[in-house]
């Protein structure tokens, strides 16, 4: 299945609901243009949704790296949500939960780019408790 990419704002918010693959091709190279389209346009605070991404490889954790370099380096910001516990595994593994602002809830994303709202952000240290304790209950829980 190839990349699609769903675009809603909240608050102010670009979401953009991705579904499919983030993997070396023509997926990284539309979710690449599509980010460039958004930056041009001024729009540079942005939520991934990536609860219906079924596979990222290297490049596209490499693209992820990217579209928060590229925010950031224009006064943006990238949050990312609703990740797949294989996804959060590979974060765990590369280091780049430290990297990246991610949460649980929509609205804890939205929330973050709000210096005066209450934000629940996944915590890597409770995650890998989670995972070490019952690794099979976790993949349970975000099926």
């Amino acid at each position: 299945m190839s990349l699609e990419i769903h675009h809603r704002e909240r608050e102010g918010i670009e979401i953009l609901d991705l579904k499919g693959r983030l993997t070396l091709g023509d997926e990284d190279l539309l979710f690449r243009d599509e980010l460039q389209r958004l930056c041009r346009s001024e729009k540079r605070n942005i939520i991934l949704n990536l609860g219906e991404v079924s596979d990222i490889d290297s490049l596209g954790v490499g693209t992820l790296v990217f579209a928060h370099a590229r925010l950031a380096g224009i006064g943006g910001r990238l949050a990312l949500e609703n990740l797949q516990i294989s996804h959060l595994k590979l974060f765990l593994l590369l280091k780049l939960e430290v990297v990246f602002d991610v949460y649980d809830e929509e609205l804890d994303a939205v929330n973050s780019f709000f210096p005066d709202r209450v934000v629940a952000r996944v915590d890597p240290l409770e995650l890998i408790e989670r995972l070490r304790a019952k690794p099979d209950e976790v993949t349970r829980d975000r099926s």
